[in-house]
């Protein structure tokens, strides 16, 4: 970032026209960094201890990671800085990020395995996960993960929607709602931090068990598929087809299902996770992690290509 910090501003012929050098070279090492991320820091999570408020934590710092991203425009917008200051801006983040990282992996990791060892070796209702001498890593094509084929599934077609289908239609659903869209997106940075809080306390309140949880968690699911199904709608539909275009209750309509469909995805996540955290000496928090890289490729792909093949309708 701080590179690009320097270097946004010169250009160079790429695919028969000019782009920014310090653009490229960024999204590229972010798009690296994400996809090292759902390989690396969620198996790291998981392995704190047998206590689920790791993950919890992971998944909600994941959520507010939007919710920062877009302080940092808003204020870019009222002050009026330029690029260089904006990636400074974004690299000093990333610093802070990376200094949170070396203390978890230097100092607080030690200790929390000291202490889980101890809540091992005392108690007698450990989960699944609890250092028992047969779990062994697996691999992901192997008999025993068999078992977590439906969570590999699900969780591999949340980031092919969450990753590709939604950032690539939603623009294209929100043109016969043009104040809507921002509207929505702003009350989605607040609500995606909370609905994965809210999978958080509910499964660890009553983890694994309780049938009001089990049918939050199936709810969601139906939800934010639903809202799949009106993004497409609304992007493709012609727009005399389109519910309460140019009224305010559109542009509250367009907020309600954009808010829904996020907040449900990010309870669903987070859910997923905690659910498969027992099983982390298996390697099956790093299998999911491969499941949300390989949605999020085959979603990026499949998706740019519909968009330009079949671009939707003007509205």
């Amino acid at each position: 970032m701080f590179l690009a910090a320097g270097i946004w501003d010169i250009t160079a012929n790429v695919f028969g026209a000019q782009h920014s050098v310090g653009l490229l070279v960024s999204a590229l090492i972010a798009s690296m960094s994400d996809c090292l991320s759902n390989l690396v820091f969620w198996p790291y999570a998981g392995g704190f201890g047998a206590h689920p408020s790791y993950l919890a934590a992971l998944a909600t710092g994941e959520s507010l990671s939007s919710a920062a991203s877009a302080a940092v425009v808003a204020i870019q917008k009222a002050i009026g800085f330029g690029p260089s200051v904006y990636f400074a801006v974004i690299g000093c983040i990333v610093l802070v990020c990376t200094g949170a990282f070396l203390l978890l992996h230097l100092h607080y990791k030690k200790s929390a395995e000291t202490d889980t060892d101890y809540e091992e070796s005392s108690s007698t209702t450990s989960s699944p996960s609890v250092g028992s001498a047969g779990q062994e890593e697996r691999g992901l094509f192997t008999r025993e993960s068999r078992r977590f084929i439906g969570p590999f599934l699900l969780i591999g077609w949340l980031s092919f929607v969450q990753n590709a289908l939604t950032p690539t239609f939603l623009p294209f659903a929100a043109r016969a709602y043009p104040s809507g869209y921002l509207l929505a997106q702003n009350v989605l940075f607040a609500c995606r931090p909370v609905a994965s809080m809210g999978a958080a306390w509910a499964l660890g309140t009553h983890y694994r068990s309780n049938w009001m949880v089990k049918a939050a968690e199936v709810t969601s699911v139906i939800l934010w598929n639903l809202g799949v199904f009106i993004t497409l709608y609304l992007s493709y539909a012609p727009v005399e087809d389109l519910p309460l275009v140019g009224q305010s209750s559109g542009t509250a309509f367009f907020t309600v299902v954009t808010v829904v469909g996020g907040a449900t995805i990010a309870f669903t996540k987070s859910a997923t996770m905690l659910r498969l955290k027992p099983y982390n000496k298996e390697g099956v928090l790093k299998h999911a992690g491969i499941c949300m890289q390989f949605g999020s490729m085959i979603g990026a792909a499949s998706c740019a290509l519909v968009a330009n093949l079949v671009e939707p309708p003007a509205h």
